[in-house]
């Protein structure tokens, strides 16, 4: 019985051996399959409307057959869809962007196919980018319309993003409340609403934070929607209004606006500004009143009546750099003083160019200084007026170069009339004087060598005339603005521009005929 049982149990042992030696033979033939490769068919950034579903087709490469598509999420596995096993491409829409998404939100996703032997592909990614906006025709361009809150009022915690690569359309005025935010990305243009009746601005007020990041070569710009049909005109809208003390703006042009078109009220100096162009503006393209905020690169072009900068109230920042001129067709309504310094203000400024519409055209003055105003003002040029170079008016007081005005380091040329003009009982020492003994005084070292028949005799700088900001070369001066504290920069030349190897506005700022320079 024993012999039987041990029989047996070699019997058993052989057929379990036979049965895995070939089980294994089978298994060894059984072909493995290449990796499976999953590719978009688009690209790997889509844009969708919130609301509305997320839909991605893919290209699917899976030796011996596709099993399944896996799709991930936050870090997870967030769906898996079984797949025809011979499809060459599938489309999914399994996924609805949220409708509370803001504009511009991103929602990154993966994607892996899964063959049939279980091997999973490598993962390819998509970013979903929010469009919060409907579409809309202006001029034959395709924009997104703004969809404009209650009373255009955005309330604080909430915020607004214009992004790059979109065009806009603001049909109606926005006012950003303390703690809302308005973000524009590079190279964005913002076409508001041609309505000089209704003008549409935008206002940010203090608290409000507000961040521009355009480029020399991708500006930010803010215009009419009629710059589109090419007849746009001055005042087509309204301001651009900046309170309070949060943001940074760099590279921006503001474009046909109406009075007062940047507008910058009780600005604090944590705000950074730098390389904003105002063209074409219809009044005070600039105005300036309380606050410390300052600026620097900053042009303004053609503003179309009234004086082309104004700072006033209780101003006390700093500005370098700046230019201001004025095409002789462009100059319209009453008498006007083209720079503009009143009220209590006291501001810093280095490296201005001020050019006018040239000595024949009427209407126009260079730069006033009155009311109680204690501007300094350094490595600064004024050609180009019929008359009223720097005007000294009311009770300004001018001393010396630690005085409370000061006009220094600077020159005036090509005023017909009244180069320096004084309307105080101080005189107007900024252009010299002649001593008892004859000779020349000239305590703010101006551009005046001597006077004939009681009129300074003036220096001019080759190149800097009507229509030109930028020197045939470089003048220099004895004056390096950074004595005057960090914000400035060292900048000992005169003008706004050094020469043309340096010249700051190239690509980004218009030229009075509307090309780029």
């Amino acid at each position: 019985m024993k012999r039987n049982q041990m029989r047996a149990l070699k019997l058993v042992g052989v057929l379990v051996v036979v049965f895995l030696t070939l089980s294994c033979k089978k298994d060894s033939e059984k072909p493995i399959l290449t990796d499976p490769i999953i590719s978009l068919a688009g690209g790997e950034r889509i844009d969708v409307k919130r609301g509305e579903p997320i839909s991605v087709t893919f290209n699917l490469e899976a030796d011996g057959g596709n099993k399944e598509l896996l799709v991930f999420f936050g870090g997870g596995l967030l769906d898996r869809v079984a797949l025809n096993s011979t499809a060459a491409t599938y489309t999914y829409s399994n996924q609805t962007l949220g409708s509370d998404a803001a504009e511009g939100e991103e929602f990154e996703y993966e994607f892996a196919l899964v063959n049939t032997q279980d091997t999973q592909s490598e993962r390819i990614a998509l970013t979903v980018v929010t469009v919060a906006y409907d579409e809309i025709n202006v001029g034959g361009e395709t924009l997104y319309d703004v969809e404009i809150p209650a009373d255009g009022v955005v309330e604080g915690g909430e915020s607004i993003k214009f992004i790059n690569g979109r065009n806009y359309y603001l049909s109606s005025t926005l006012v950003f409340q303390d703690g809302a935010s308005l973000t524009i990305e590079e190279g964005v243009h913002v076409y508001l609403k041609a309505d000089p009746e209704n003008p549409v601005s935008i206002d940010i007020t203090a608290g409000a934070d507000i961040q521009i990041a355009g480029s020399a070569t991708n500006p930010v710009v803010i215009t009419s929607e009629k710059s589109l049909t090419d007849n746009a005109t001055p005042g087509d809208w309204g301001t651009f209004t900046l309170r309070g003390n949060t943001g940074s703006i760099k590279y921006l042009r503001l474009e046909y606006g109406g009075d007062r078109n940047f507008r910058l009220n009780g600005a604090g100096s944590d705000i950074l500004i730098e390389y904003v162009q105002v063209f074409k503006a219809l009044e005070e393209s600039l105005m300036i009143t309380n606050g410390n905020t300052n600026l620097k690169y900053i042009v303004v072009t053609d503003n179309a009546e009234g004086s082309s900068v104004r700072i006033g109230d209780a101003y006390s920042g700093d500005i370098q750099f700046a230019i201001i001129t004025a095409s002789p067709e462009a100059v319209g309504g009453d008498e006007r003083d083209e720079f503009d310094i009143r009220e209590t203000s006291s501001p810093r400024i280095a490296n201005l160019t001020l050019i006018g519409p040239g000595v024949d055209e009427p209407n126009t003055h260079g730069m006033r200084i009155r009311a109680s105003s204690s501007a300094k003002i350094y490595n600064t040029v004024v050609a180009d007026f019929r008359r009223r170079g720097v005007r000294l008016n009311d009770q300004v007081v001018v001393t010396d170069l630690t005085g409370p005005t000061v006009f220094a380091y600077s020159y005036v040329f090509n005023v017909r009339t009244d180069p320096f003009r004084d309307d105080t009982n101080n005189g107007n020492p900024f252009r010299g004087y002649l001593d008892d003994d004859g000779s020349l005084q000239n305590p703010f070292h101006n551009n005046v060598t001597g006077f004939e028949d009681d009129k300074p005799i003036l220096v001019t700088i080759p190149g800097i005339g009507v229509g030109s900001f930028i020197p045939d070369a470089a003048q220099t001066s004895a004056f390096d603005p950074t004595s005057l504290g960090s914000f400035f920069t060292s900048a000992p030349f005169v003008g706004a521009v050094k020469d043309e190897a340096s010249d700051w506005t190239r690509g980004w700022v218009k030229n009075a005929d509307g090309s780029l320079r």
